[in-house]
């Protein structure tokens, strides 16, 4: 990319301008504030409109796609939104030998470097450079990061409580009690709190997590299971906004020491937000994680999951017994809770008691009796579950088995008549054989009860606006088993405004599921181990995860690289 330097070289010496011309006009930039491009329309050296591309070819600049990134928050601060909207530049990085790089789609921003270089306001760079780009990049980019007014009135806000006029800093002794309280309330930090939430919605953030570190207050939202920093309020009224969320959540504010839970809900965009607090002290603060449950999206029918349409059929099927064990498996955050809600959904009809215990109540669905638990006054799975089959439901939802005690009560309530839906953690579905035997529950009881597993993990979904077919290679073939002939989708991300510039939207699920038979339970009663359970499963048609992602992958639903990271495959 050519200096300012040698740009004004190359153009005095092919006629475009004399260097008298370019010098007034970069006075009457500085002077003004206004676009370089303008300054010189105004002045006649360039015509009203688009830039011609032979201006670009005359200066040896090529344009340039810009890679698919997230651009740190701590850059984006250093240019106000209005520059970035007038001036069509974005930052894009700062490099450790000083200099300050830069995105526009307009050339002449190059001329305007050293105006960029005091705009930005840093001692130790040295030099600013300007990278150019396609206009449609440049609009993509602005509209993401400059062109939300939720976004500009969180900067803005950011700006007005770091400044010296906003009183948020109170000495570390006053900070409790009715101060703290005081703080959380003033009028700077409800809109900043505010403006966070409203953000995440935007984003279709699931959590949000504020983290007090050492010399700063970092704010995270996690989006389609990936963490991704945004601009944060200044450390220095950490404290008034970590109040301000506990005080909205109902939490004790001179409690430090010990974690909290909360709740918050509102009604954001005529929408019922429910926000789960949990605080969990530091060395340095507290920090504080709030999820975001979206009461108008969060139940899904069964058709929405990502279920290939064998295996919907094959867990439709297991929803048809009148009675046994049900489980899903898989890690927190896997969607485990979402699919059994989508089968409770499924399931509730008018001739059917549905009741459910959960830890907590995530969505309330009507006509369903849901019980939350509550450890402290006694009122546990195991206890909730035991009162549950004295008020003959059909169909019973526990949230989880974690011991002995409630798989033994899910186990023999399968045995009487009842629909048992549960979740375990494991690895696989065939380890959840293995792990009822390992908590103390007897063969027999899991061979007669137990009607099928499913596990499951989340993979990110390309971007439909922006992704991009590719031809896989030899290698590619033989990892997802593309056979000579079948037709493929195979895609890769690129980025755009749609997608947050990550080449990903929206997650679904990869799934396996392990229906019993006779020969399982035979071999359930023989204490057989997960290897044997999955290659006979294997024998019946039961589809492993990872050849369920390989199917997607081939569909040009997600990456290969999406799938191994979920099921923990090396992609050997």
């Amino acid at each position: 990319m050519p200096t300012k330097k040698e740009v004004i070289n190359i153009i005095s010496s092919i006629g475009l301008w004399d260097r008298k011309s370019i010098e007034a006009a970069l006075e009457e930039q500085e002077a003004t504030g206004n676009p370089l491009k303008e300054v010189f329309q105004n002045r006649g050296m360039l015509p009203f409109g688009e830039v011609s591309p032979s201006f670009y070819f005359q200066l040896g600049i090529v344009q340039r796609e810009i890679p698919a990134r997230e651009i740190p928050n701590d850059l984006l601060t250093t240019i106000p939104p209005k520059i970035a909207r007038n001036h069509r530049i974005v930052p894009w990085e700062r490099r450790e030998d000083g200099r300050f790089i830069l995105i526009s789609d307009d050339p002449i921003n190059i001329l305007a470097a050293d105006y960029f270089k005091k705009i930005i306001g840093i001692e130790d760079i040295k030099e600013v450079e300007v990278m150019i780009t396609f206009s449609a990049e440049m609009d993509q980019l602005l509209e993401k990061y400059y062109g939300k007014e939720t976004m500009e009135d969180l900067t803005q806000m950011l700006q007005e409580a770091s400044s010296a006029t906003i009183d948020l800093e109170l000495p570390e002794a006053e900070v409790e009690g009715e101060d703290e309280e005081t703080l959380a309330l003033q009028a700077p930090v409800v809109k900043i709190c505010n403006l966070i939430f409203v953000e995440a919605l935007r984003r279709r953030a699931s959590d949000i997590h504020l983290e007090p570190l050492e010399k700063k207050f970092r704010v995270r939202f996690r989006i389609d299971g990936v963490l991704y920093e945004v601009v944060s309020p200044p450390k220095r009224i950490e404290k008034a906004v970590i109040a301000r969320i506990k005080l909205m959540s109902k939490m004790d504010l001179a409690e430090k020491r010990l974690p909290q839970d909360g709740r918050i809900m509102l009604d954001i965009g005529g929408k019922p937000i429910d926000f789960r607090v949990s605080t969990l002290p530091g060395i340095y603060g507290e920090s504080v994680v709030l999820r975001i449950l979206d009461k108008t999206s969060m139940l899904k029918g069964l058709g929405e999951l990502g279920f290939l349409p064998d295996d919907l059929e094959k867990w439709k099927s297991l929803l048809k017994y009148s009675a046994g064990l049900v489980l899903v498996t898989g890690p927190t955050g896997s969607g485990k809770t979402t699919t059994l809600y989508a089968a409770l959904n499924e399931l509730n009809t008018m001739d059917r008691k549905l009741m459910t215990v959960e830890e907590p109540v995530e969505y309330q669905i009507p006509g369903i009796n849901q019980t939350p638990v509550n450890a402290e006054i006694g009122l546990t799975f195991a206890a909730v579950l035991r009162s549950f089959l004295r008020q003959s439901p059909d169909v019973i939802l526990v949230g989880e088995i974690r011991d002995f005690e409630t798989a033994d009560i899910a186990v023999r309530a399968a045995l009487t008549g009842h629909l048992v839906f549960s979740t375990l953690h494991t690895n696989d579905a065939p380890g959840a054989i293995t792990r009822l035997i390992d908590m103390g529950v007897p063969p027999f009881l899991i061979a007669s009860s137990v009607q099928g597993v499913m596990a499951q993990r989340l993979v990110r979904v390309l971007c439909s606006h922006c992704k991009e077919k590719i031809e896989p290679d030899e290698e590619m073939k033989k990892k997802i088993r593309i056979i000579e002939g079948e037709e493929v989708n195979i895609c890769i991300p690129k980025g755009c405004n749609e997608c947050n510039f990550t080449g990903f939207r929206g997650r679904l699920g990869i799934f396996e599921i392990f229906a019993m038979n006779d020969e399982l339970r035979e071999l359930t009663l023989k204490r057989v181990g997960t290897a044997e359970l999955r290659a006979v499963a294997r024998k019946y048609g039961m589809r492993m995860m990872v050849e369920d992602g390989y199917i997607k992958v081939k569909k040009g639903i997600t990456t290969l690289d999406e799938v191994y990271s979920v099921t923990g495959e090396k992609g050997a």
